[in-house]
């Protein structure tokens, strides 16, 4: 069969590329250095492209594993939209801990501003995402806007504030709802490995996210599912409540019979949901 196709273009082309490296962080005991990377879906042809809004995406691993690029082929869809997509790394327990993971975000989203031009990006129209400890991690990006603790290393120059939050089922406060029976605030790997043994409660209380909630914070979306037993809702509604008590737009879904990562929060209906919100903010 022999056919002539149209020279339509329905759609940009986007480029997947991988490897950057970002930042450089202590490894193997202090002893050697590693480069933190991130992968960035962006539009193929870059050259006098328009600015684009950035999302930047955290996976999630309970503080113990990461992989920057699982979540890519889900992100594809709001790359399609218009966004560039750069998926991060941090460093995880036995490399650091929450204090190191908080500056390793900002190094990154300080970095995607300095190569804005590199990568058709506004440097104004931000968002930061992630998925349980990614989660997490996006909360604290977006309420530590204007806090500069937790900036260091390279392109000090840059804001590392966002412009929007989208938060999927991550832990807001480290110090309120139990995670298990025997009444303990928090989970021993939260509590050992990733805050530090002995952690006293209000340093835990100062480091969590909902702790840098303000009048400035910007937009957030949350999603929680009414059956997770590994982070309970009551997070969420903790977050909801303080985002609402200074007066900052909170959208918060509850998926009904939902777990922890369960398949439904990737469904169309739930990413329309993201992608409609992030375009009332960022366009």
């Amino acid at each position: 069969m022999k056919r002539t196709l149209s020279n339509a273009v329905e759609h940009e082309v986007l480029a997947l590329v991988k490897d950057i490296a970002f930042a450089s962080v202590p490894s193997w005991y202090g002893a050697t250095r590693r480069n933190l990377e991130m992968d960035l879906i962006v539009p193929k042809e870059r050259n006098g492209h328009a600015p684009m809004p950035l999302i930047v995406w955290i996976c999630g691993g309970a503080f113990r594993c990461v992989d920057r690029a699982v979540w890519l082929p889900e992100l594809l869809p709001l790359a399609r939209h218009g966004y560039v997509i750069a998926g991060i790394e941090y460093r995880t327990v036995g490399e650091g801990d929450v204090r190191d993971a908080y500056c390793d975000v900002k190094s990154a989203i300080r970095y995607l501003k300095a190569h804005a031009a590199d990568y058709c990006i506004d440097p104004g129209r931000v968002a930061v995402a992630g998925e349980s400890a990614g989660g997490t991690l996006a909360c604290f990006a977006g309420a530590c806007a204007g806090h500069s603790a937790f900036d260091r290393g390279d392109f000090l120059e840059q804001d590392s504030g966002v412009q929007a939050v989208v938060d999927l089922y991550g832990i807001a406060d480290y110090t309120h709802e139990p995670f298990l029976p025997d009444g303990r605030d928090l989970p021993p790997f939260l509590m050992e490995d990733f805050l530090g043994v002995n952690c006293p409660p209000e340093e835990a209380e100062s480091l969590s996210p909902i702790h840098f909630v303000n009048a400035q914070t910007p937009p957030f979306l949350i999603f929680h599912g009414n059956r997770d037993v590994r982070v309970p809702i009551a997070q969420s509604e903790r977050l909801y409540a303080a985002l609402q008590k200074v007066g900052v737009r909170a959208d918060y879904y509850v998926v009904d019979g939902a777990g922890h990562g369960a398949p439904s929060f990737y469904q169309d209906e739930k990413r329309n949901i993201i992608v409609k919100f992030l375009d009332d903010v960022l366009k």
